[in-house]
């Protein structure tokens, strides 16, 4: 795959692990899980996708974009630090592998990785690292 970009998202939910995602997944009849990568509320990575597979997370976006999600409602609260930590570190790596520019980072949408996502505080981190 020749990825462009990364989506970012969050679960909308409790802390679960990838294998939880792709179950809930499969039953609204995908293949495997959407998202390429998990990233627990402790920080850790969970695997999803493999790299040479389109995602199923974005509409439009699936085939030029590798899909991330946090774990969390973070409608509600906002990500732990190492979540932060964990994606900040997770998307320069993403940047460097695939040669990805910073204005190709996105949300899911308005209200995805949601309101208390710290989105001008990630790209900040994004772009100096860049």
């Amino acid at each position: 795959m020749d990825w462009k970009g990364i989506v970012v998202h969050h679960s909308a939910s409790h802390d679960v692990s990838a294998n939880e995602i792709e179950r809930w997944h499969k039953q609204r009849n995908f293949r495997t899980i959407g998202y390429h990568f998990v990233i627990r509320q402790s920080g850790a990575l969970e695997p999803g996708r493999v790299f040479d597979q389109a995602g199923a997370h974005k509409r439009g976006y699936n085939a030029s974009h590798l899909g991330i999600c946090l774990t969390g409602r973070l409608h509600k609260h906002p990500p732990t630090l190492e979540q932060v930590t964990g994606l900040v570190r997770l998307t320069w790596g993403l940047m460097e592998r695939f040669d990805i520019e910073p204005e190709n980072i996105i949300k899911h949408h308005e209200q995805c990785p949601g309101k208390m996502f710290p989105w001008d505080f990630f790209m900040s981190e994004i772009k100096e690292g860049y």
